[in-house]
């Protein structure tokens, strides 16, 4: 209440006890305005002194008595107020309106008295009053809001926030962005109560706050607002950027998940029908189920919008049912690190993307068929790519690779180097991926053969074809060249398949696999067939 509307209330009681002949109550010390001193310079106490000695001065058979001990009954509850002698206040505020005295900020004061005695539900109604008053509507419908969010009326709450960007520019510039960032606090409380807070964090709750924002960025509200916006991007991982060129950033930057792989190979050492046909070869000895375990993690960091880093680590075990001292050596287990940059920029006014990859892996498996660890090789390579868009939305990736493996076996050391091209064609109802690649390898022993090697591949996918599934068919050739070995000649193998991946639930994805592979030969014993059934798990954190 302004100081001009107090000195009014008093200018108008004084007015009526003149003109009903009560001003003898008051007049020998002139009490109203000596109250009213007391008030604004601080000194409530003595305010409510003089009120009580008015109190005893005001005859019943007046007229006007119950006006007049409303009135007074008003001011002791703002002094008793302003003393935080809330008990006191709101019993005069009480008898203030039992005896019909309706200040126009009587329902705000009366309010405030119950909000902090924590007596919400009948703050509230006075809050609404005060609204209907027109007295701070601003302010009063912030407090119903705030009363209901207390009360856990989350629907009424938001309701009454948003009422007050409906008011004047001037009603509501005092609690507009408290409003807006309470919206934030009551979508952050019921999203974060759901199973995938992320979504109602990231759509939800950052676009309010950043709304509140937008009120008023430099006010003393806007740091916190500002703080509440980067502690849940903290927490939920949330980059909501995008990188120079357009393409999205990872939300969230970390992905881990698991393998779990249940297979059958019906020729494991890729032996040649004459080679099954050994009188000493039995089924066991080629044919085996596996088991294969294994995890795959990564954490993509994004220093700024050009680009980007992801150290990984991947880690798996294969095991063969079978215990034949031909399919032994082929259990193994492996560990690979990499770290892995990417550099957005430009490539004829299009997005392009050059790929830095650095990686290590340790391969170790039972060579020797028996319980110990033999035949192990450490693999070093640097991969360089580049992904251009000469067919918008239809990316097209150079690869050139350079590898070292360090072998126990002097037989297995190698290096090799590689080049490969991928498209992708993406149609209405299909998209086809192609893959080629040209790889040169070179032996360390004149005993073991360098080779070149030919690859073609085409995958046809199917995207949710039918009932949430995922077909993809295809095929692939590759072409060896056996360089120093006139003998061995060139081999060619033919694979086709079929692989089938459906979403199972929020976090676990299932993928059955079958492939067919022949290979063809200058010598009998390069060439065989094989067949493979895999079913694959993916738990993806």
């Amino acid at each position: 209440m302004t100081k001009f509307s107090y000195i009014t209330y008093f200018l108008k009681i004084l007015v009526m006890l003149l003109l009903f002949g009560h001003s003898a109550v008051f007049a020998k010390s002139n009490f109203i305005s000596r109250v009213y001193e007391k008030y604004s310079s601080g000194n409530y106490e003595e305010a409510i002194s003089h009120l009580d000695k008015m109190v005893k001065r005001l005859k019943k058979s007046s007229p006007r008595y119950k006006q007049l001990y409303g009135l007074i009954s008003y001011w002791k509850g703002l002094n008793y107020a302003r003393l935080n002698e809330y008990p006191l206040a709101e019993r005069n505020f009480i008898l203030a309106l039992e005896n019909d005295f309706y200040a126009e900020n009587i329902y705000y004061e009366y309010g405030q008295v119950l909000y902090v005695s924590l007596k919400y539900k009948r703050a509230r109604i006075a809050f609404k009053k005060s609204y209907e008053l027109n007295f701070k509507k601003g302010v009063s419908l912030y407090y119903i809001a705030s009363i209901s969010k207390e009360l856990k009326d989350y629907k009424k709450a938001v309701r009454y926030f948003r009422m007050i960007e409906n008011l004047e520019e001037s009603e509501k510039k005092d609690v507009a962005q408290a409003a807006r960032t309470q919206v934030g606090d009551i979508y952050l409380t019921q999203v974060e109560r759901g199973k995938d807070p992320y979504v109602g964090v990231k759509d939800y709750v950052i676009p309010q706050y950043k709304y509140a924002l937008e009120w008023d960025d430099s006010s003393a509200l806007s740091k916190e607002i500002r703080q509440k916006i980067e502690e849940l991007q903290r927490r939920y991982e949330i980059l909501l950027f995008r990188m120079r060129n357009g393409k999205p950033t990872s939300r969230p930057p970390h992905y881990v998940r698991a393998d779990f792989e249940y297979g059958v190979n019906d020729n494991v050492p890729a032996l040649s029908e004459d080679g099954k046909n050994e009188a000493s070869i039995s089924e066991d000895d080629y044919s085996s189920s596996y088991f294969y375990v294994g995890v795959f993690s990564r954490y993509s960091f994004y220093p700024n919008s050009s680009y980007s880093v992801a150290p990984e680590l991947s880690a798996g075990y294969t095991q063969y049912q079978s215990k034949s001292e031909n399919i032994l050596p082929y259990n193994s287990y492996f560990v690979t690190t990499a770290l892995k940059f990417n550099f957005e920029h430009e490539y004829e006014k299009k997005p392009a993307t050059f790929y830095l990859d650095i990686d290590y892996t340790y391969n170790a498996d039972d060579a020797d068929a028996d319980d110990s660890i033999s035949a192990a090789n450490n693999t070093y390579g640097m991969t360089l790519s580049e992904e251009l868009q000469f067919f918008q939305g239809n990316p097209s990736t150079f690869r050139f690779r350079l590898e070292s493996v360090a072998a126990v076996e002097d037989e297995n050391k190698n290096s090799n180097y590689s080049f490969s091209y991928e498209q992708v064609w993406g149609f209405k109802f299909v998209t086809l991926f192609l893959y080629n690649n040209y790889r040169v390898t070179s032996y360390d022993t004149e005993e073991a053969s360098d080779t070149n090697a030919l690859t073609n591949r085409i995958d046809i996918i199917f995207p949710s074809l039918f009932i949430g599934m995922s077909p993809t068919l295809y095929m692939s050739r590759v072409g060896t060249n056996y360089i120093n070995d006139s003998d061995r000649g060139s081999a060619s193998l033919l694979s086709f398949g079929v692989n089938i991946s459906r979403v199972l639930t929020k976090h676990w994805y299932g993928t059955f696999d079958l492939s067919s592979n022949n290979q063809t030969a200058d010598t009998d014993s390069d060439t065989y067939s094989q067949m493979v059934y895999t079913f694959k798990l993916n738990y993806i954190f």
